[in-house]
């Protein structure tokens, strides 16, 4: 079973990228100088996640002054949850598995599950997203 996730989402389940999009999307535009003082991780790192960023057109580079570039949002998208559950109505909980870590504890939970029920369960050709869990309060 393969599962594929999603290249932006897993982009921003890095928490390095999630604060550099957040910080950008709450402001007109930063210049790497004060992104750095944001996230608070080296020039070299900074450098890695802007362009990880901008690669997947989330942010631009958008003007140089001097030596100062700056940056601002080029496209927003929602940022994706971080794995935890969701309650809906009290009889179901759905878990978001946009996180490569929450995908890949669901496909060991599916693998044990297809043992307790003695059946396949085929998902080979499906991107899994969410998982959820119907049931009764005792």
């Amino acid at each position: 079973m393969r599962i594929h996730a999603n290249p932006v989402s897993t982009a921003l389940m890095h928490p390095t990228r999630r604060a550099l999009y957040l910080a950008l999307l709450g402001a007109d535009e930063y210049t790497t100088v004060q992104l750095q003082k944001i996230v608070n991780v080296d020039r070299y790192n900074l450098y890695h996640h802007l362009q990880k960023l901008a690669d997947l057109g989330l942010i631009i580079n958008h003007r140089d002054e001097g030596r100062a570039r700056w940056w601002c949002v080029l496209q927003r998208v929602p940022l994706p949850n971080d794995g935890h559950a969701t309650n809906n109505d009290g009889n179901e909980i759905q878990i978001d598995l946009s996180s490569p870590l929450a995908q890949a504890k669901a496909k060991r939970l599916i693998t044990e599950m297809q043992e307790w029920i003695s059946e396949e369960i085929e998902l080979e050709n499906f991107s899994l997203e969410s998982i959820k869990f119907t049931g009764r309060k005792l």
